[in-house]
């Protein structure tokens, strides 16, 4: 039964992470100057944060509010996509016991009066309307914002209520400006750059921040790197090289996305194939996961991995990037390396929680650096990986040496041999001391994928929009808590098993 409820818990992990769709074709562009300069100047002068909810290492959620009076949502804060959309009151049972936005009690509230439709390539949709609304977070009101209410949602679950875009513009369903522009040219925030800190502790309150408009420098440690966004859709940049080991994965050039609404970290069919390989992992089919038995080596037997990032390393041990499962009888290690539909790496949450990102509009950049919990480890059991052997003592040997002289014993120690007089052996002996290695049990990993998205383009911040409709694909994230309700109950079974 454990059985199956593994490959159960994993299928439900992977509904997520195999979801067809194409990345949408863009141009690659700067922020001119006068882009900048149509931004405005700030009058705040310090950053605004936003506290996140750890939901066991699958998602960090933070709360918002629409409308007048305030409407509140937990939403996903997504660098993989640039909308925001929440359900309606209008959707009925399909959104079951998410919170909807009421349009009828804002006076707020201004028809827009677009429709849009995102299909996923599970067979799972949303659609409804764009809307316009005063939209607040971390007390920032950001007026007029256009947004969309999902009126329909087929085959979702999870406890997220929607989903909260920080990509570029140019990805948006209906070229609306997203909040964060929006936020920045209403002088809410003293800078255009926004940072995330993720702790991997599910049981620290809060489990993370948003930092609006700047950075909290007590939240990592030494400097950070930064590299330039190669494409402005997503926050898209060249990575140095990716390795394991001395094994190179990816020589040069190694295209990557920095999505906090992934949670797995996700690259080219080959490179994941011989990545997963020199771990020992093996593709389950079964699980969609790769595996292989912890085991069969002394944690420190598994390689690290290094992203190399603007000429630094930043690199992830087994530890860090190993879903770990008893099955009872023995741990499994399930990688969190995975496939990708795209032919560009995504660094998701299992990556941003070790390292500190920071995103520069104004600039084009995204920054990395040491998290202050990159060390965090939940202790697992000392029978997890092989256990690592050191000799505390040398191995002693006794031999009996037959003469006609006094019987003699000879001692052979470290290399060095003495004769002692005697009649009688001594019993060989070996004495050896065993060093275990307690280290810590990765949590869950859900993955969001590509989706495709179909909405009617807007006009920004005008009331009215006449439908003609226009294709653009979402980020590889966009995929908003299926299956993570079934997470839970599959742990609390799963637990319950175990403790029988």
């Amino acid at each position: 039964m454990l059985q199956l409820l593994v490959q159960s818990y994993l299928l439900i992990i992977s509904i997520n992470l195999f979801v067809g769709g194409d990345l949408v074709k863009m141009s690659c562009q700067r922020v001119s100057v006068s882009d900048k300069n149509a931004l405005g100047a700030s009058g705040r002068s310090t950053p605004v944060y936003e506290p996140l909810i750890n939901e066991m290492n699958s998602y960090w959620m933070g709360s918002i509010s629409i409308g007048t009076p305030a409407q509140t949502f937990n939403v996903d804060f997504d660098t993989g996509s640039s909308d925001l959309w929440i359900p309606s009151i209008r959707c009925l049972s399909s959104c079951g016991n998410r919170s909807r936005y009421n349009a009828n009690i804002s006076s707020t509230y201004r028809a827009n009066g677009a429709s849009f439709h995102i299909g996923y390539g599970d067979g799972s949709s949303i659609n409804g309307r764009f809307d316009n609304d005063t939209v607040t977070i971390a007390g920032l009101a950001v007026t007029n914002q256009v947004f969309a209410e999902a009126s329909n949602m087929s085959s979702f679950g999870g406890v997220r209520d929607g989903l909260l875009g920080l990509g570029y513009q140019s990805i948006t369903s209906g070229g609306e400006a997203p909040v964060f522009y929006n936020m920045y040219k209403q002088n809410l925030i003293p800078q255009p750059i926004f940072s995330f800190y993720f702790n991997p502790d599910s049981s620290v309150v809060p489990g993370g921040e948003l930092i609006l408009g700047g950075v909290d420098t007590t939240k990592y440690t030494g400097s950070v790197t930064y590299v330039n966004v190669t494409v402005q859709g997503y926050w898209q940049f060249q990575a140095n090289s990716i390795t394991i080991g001395s094994t190179v994965i990816c020589a040069s050039s190694c295209n990557a996305i920095a999505d906090t609404g992934t949670t797995l970290i996700l690259g080219p069919t080959s490179q994941i194939n011989a990545l997963n390989a020199a771990l020992g992992a093996t593709y389950d089919p079964n699980t969609g996961w790769f595996a292989v038995n912890c085991s069969s080596r002394t944690q420190q037997g598994f390689p690290n991995v290094t992203f190399t990032i603007g000429g630094q390393a930043f690199t992830l041990s087994a530890i860090q990037y190993f879903f770990i499962w008893n099955t009872g009888q023995y741990y499994i290690c399930y990688s969190v390396f995975n496939y990708s539909n795209i032919a560009t790496w995504i660094l998701g949450d299992y990556f941003l929680s070790r390292f500190y990102s920071i995103y520069n509009m104004g600039t084009n950049q995204v920054g990395f650096a040491t998290s202050t919990s990159y060390n965090y480890t939940q202790a697992i059991s000392s029978q997890t990986f092989q256990s690592t052997t050191t000799v505390a003592t040398t191995s002693t040997t006794t031999k009996i040496i037959s003469t006609t002289a006094a019987p003699t014993t000879t001692v052979t120690t470290a290399g060095t041999t003495t004769k002692i007089n005697s009649t009688t052996a001594a019993v060989t002996t070996s004495t050896t001391n065993k060093i275990i290695t307690t280290t810590a049990a990765l949590t869950t990993s859900t993955t969001n994928k590509i989706i495709t998205t179909t909405a009617a383009v807007t006009t920004g911040t005008t009331s009215k929009s006449t439908a003609s409709t226009s294709t653009v694909t979402s980020a590889a994230s966009d995929v908003i808590g299926r299956g993570i309700s079934l997470i839970i109950l599959f742990n609390m079974m799963i637990l319950f098993v175990m403790q029988s």
